[in-house]
Formats: C-alpha cells, structure tokens, sequence
C-alpha cells in the first residue's frame, strides 16, 4: 500500500528581462524639479518686481540679481544631469559641473543613497569603489531626478559589471 507523505507542485513562471536602461537623465518634472523651479520663478518675479517698483538700496538690488542668477544656473545644471554606460565606461556628465568616467571594469561596488531634500541640493549619491582610488568616488545627484530611472540605471550597471567580470 502507498501512501503519499508530502507533495508540493512548483508553477514555473518564466520571468520577463529587467527592462535595461544604459543612458539616464534629470527631468525638470519631479517633485524636486519642480521645487527648485517655482523658488527660481518667484526670485525672478521679485526681481522684476524691484525693477518696476524700486525700494531699499542698490545693495539689495544686487543681492537679488545674484540669487536670481545663481537660481536659474543651478536650475539648468541640475535639469541636465546625464549618467551613461558606453564603451564599457560609466559617464557622468553635466552642464556646468565636470564630467566624471570610471571603467566598469574597475568597478569592484556601488551603493546608491536617497537623502531626500537637503540645503545644499542634492539629493541622491552614488558612492563607486573602483581599482583607481582609495576613497570610493562620490557622484552626488541633484532632485530632478526619478528614483525608478536610477534603480533602472542601478541594475543595468549591475549587470554591465558582471558582463565584464566574467
């Protein structure tokens, strides 16, 4: 006589391809973005404002067309933040900041951090270990950025290093 104990049926359910995302960049339409926009405009609504209806001294004048001038510069650099994997290279680039390129060979980590909104705008860092430094090098992201594009852009990194390593 038989006598079953314990059966257990496994449902094989093929699992569709990570969607690859090799290039990534900041959109002005994030709740960051759009935070950064609105100061920048209301600054620029003063300034013209104090243009048509002057008060106080020339000092203030000055004062509020620096932070007008300064809000729009960093509004369009961090609007055109751009990460990239080509030629087996990780790119970051930006309008005015420098450009960074790190191998993905050379790569041995990375950790991606969510900081949320902090007073000197940045928002997200990507902290890389790689063969060519001793501290890991930090690639600090502005808040217009979308934290599905980065996760995205986190695992095809991923799966660029491992191509590599192999």
């Amino acid at each position: 006589m038989e006598q079953i104990i314990a059966q257990k049926q496994v449902k094989r359910v093929k699992v569709a391809d990570e969607p690859s995302l090799t290039e990534a960049g900041a959109q002005m339409m994030t709740l960051g973005g759009t935070l950064i926009l609105a100061t920048t405009i209301i600054l620029t609504l003063v300034l013209i404002l104090s243009l048509f209806f002057p008060r106080g001294n020339g000092l203030q004048f000055v004062i509020i067309i620096a932070l007008t001038i300064v809000g729009w510069g960093f509004f369009i650099n961090c609007a055109t933040e751009r990460l990239s994997i080509k030629e087996n290279q990780l790119i970051f680039k930006s309008l005015i900041g420098k450009a960074i390129r790190i191998d993905i060979a050379n790569i041995d980590s990375y950790k991606l951090t969510n900081y949320g909104l902090r007073l000197d705008g940045n928002m997200y860092l990507i902290e890389i270990e790689h063969d060519g430094k001793d501290q890991p090098e930090e690639i600090w992201l502005s808040p217009c950025w979308k934290s599905k594009d980065l996760s995205l852009f986190c695992n095809t990194l991923g799966r660029a290093m491992e191509d590599v390593n192999i």
